[in-house]
């Protein structure tokens, strides 16, 4: 099964463990379609981003990893993702619909619009400089 990350997951990065763990395989890196936003969640240890689709278009997609996990490693991970995240259905830019990190709306109270950046990893380069 695949599941797009798109924060604290990615390779190298402090949660990127509960893939590696379960065995998990980086297929590639992709983008969302244009049409979902990304935040700086507040409060969250390890920080932590939320995606979240809109109904309007932007100018580029979000930089995420698409990683393979059996059927029974998939279960046990999604088991561990802890509110506000979740777990839908993100579409690429390819058209290909996968499963893949998402946050509650009520999760984005207050958080920190990072659209821009156009990716998790551009952000954090962000705040170093």
């Amino acid at each position: 099964m695949i599941i797009a990350v798109v924060g604290a997951h990615l390779s190298g990065l402090p949660l990127n463990s509960q893939l590696t763990e379960r065995g998990g395989k980086l297929l590639r890196e992709a983008n969302t379609a244009a049409c979902y936003r990304l935040f700086a969640l507040p409060n969250t240890t390890p920080p932590k981003p939320g995606l979240m689709r809109t109904n309007e278009i932007i100018p580029r997609g979000i930089k995420l990893e698409l990683w393979e996990l059996t059927p029974a490693a998939f279960g046990d991970f999604v088991g561990i993702v802890p509110p506000p995240m979740c777990i839908g259905s993100l579409l690429l830019e390819s058209g290909e619909w996968v499963k893949g990190f998402l946050a509650e709306p009520i999760a984005l109270e207050g958080a920190t619009d990072i659209t821009h950046h156009g990716g998790w990893r551009k952000y954090l380069d962000s705040l170093k400089a």
